[in-house]
């Protein structure tokens, strides 16, 4: 679980910021907005994000025996498929982005301040940029004015909101699908899950509100304050602002509707399986 948080936290901090892909980029407004604000390559991470978080789960001692855990692995590729997700995001977006808007958001990715934020974050976003951020750790939360930055900016963006929201959701699936697998007949007890998941909200949110805010230090620590200062006025403008919202609740939907497909195909699935056995 440590590490698929860790991964959700790298995705996060810079989500909402751009990315340098190679080859062409496709000319239709949305779709060339989700390839250069990095959308498209930090959705095709969850599937990973989840069968890492299993693996973790059945090394630590859950019995799946080989051809189940392979089967599991099958289903969760066939249900979480990063085409719908992306398409379930599109939809969102286009139910609150004018084109116009859309057009209007790209010249700030693809602006020289936009460059700039995009080299400093593919930096960062490395396990080695990882490494270094937490061996300066304390040097860099040293720096008052811009530790006040990042916290600003996280509560601008939501990015601790969005770490959380994929570090339940990836856990929420984990725990349907192993569950599902060990017990295919057996009803899904989510009352103590979500209990359990309640009683750690706290803490957990300490730590990763914690990271977020060093990540984004980390990440701009070369960047002049004036240029962050202009990044920030782009991200509080209502398209951006809607923009990012519409992210959120179209992963929300896309997460929901993947883990029901899931469910219900490891059912049927381990269903036949149980009788056969």
């Amino acid at each position: 679980m440590k590490k698929v948080m860790q991964i959700a936290l790298l995705l996060i901090m810079f989500f909402f910021t751009t990315v340098v892909l190679s080859g062409e980029i496709d000319e239709d407004p949305l779709k060339k907005l989700f390839a250069i604000s990095g959308i498209d390559k930090q959705i095709a991470e969850i599937p990973g994000m989840i069968q890492m978080e299993i693996e973790g789960v059945t090394r630590q001692g859950s019995p799946i025996p080989d051809n189940g855990y392979e089967k599991l692995l099958g289903v969760i590729g066939s249900t979480f498929q990063v085409t719908e997700i992306l398409s379930t995001i599109s939809t969102e977006v286009k139910k609150n982005i004018t084109e116009p808007a859309i057009n209007k958001l790209l010249l700030w990715y693809e602006s020289d301040s936009g460059r700039m934020l995009t080299q400093a974050e593919e930096n960062a976003a490395t396990p080695q940029g990882y490494q270094e951020m937490t061996d300066s750790a304390e040097s860099l939360l040293a720096d008052e004015k811009r530790v006040k930055f990042a916290k600003k900016l996280d509560n601008l963006i939501k990015a601790t909101d969005m770490a959380m929201q994929i570090h339940e959701n990836t856990t929420a699936a984990v725990f349907m699908a192993i569950s599902t697998v060990l017990n295919p007949s057996q009803e899904l007890n989510m009352k103590d899950f979500k209990a359990e998941m309640s009683a750690q909200a706290v803490q957990l949110r300490t730590d990763i509100e914690q990271i977020t805010i060093l990540s984004f230090v980390y990440s701009y620590k070369d960047i002049e304050m004036t240029i962050l200062e202009k990044y920030y006025k782009f991200l509080e403008q209502p398209d951006t602002r809607k923009f990012n919202e519409s992210v959120m609740n179209g992963i929300k939907t896309a997460f929901n509707q993947s883990i029901e497909k899931m469910v219900h195909s490891l059912v049927a699935t381990f269903s036949k399986q149980e009788k056969k056995s």
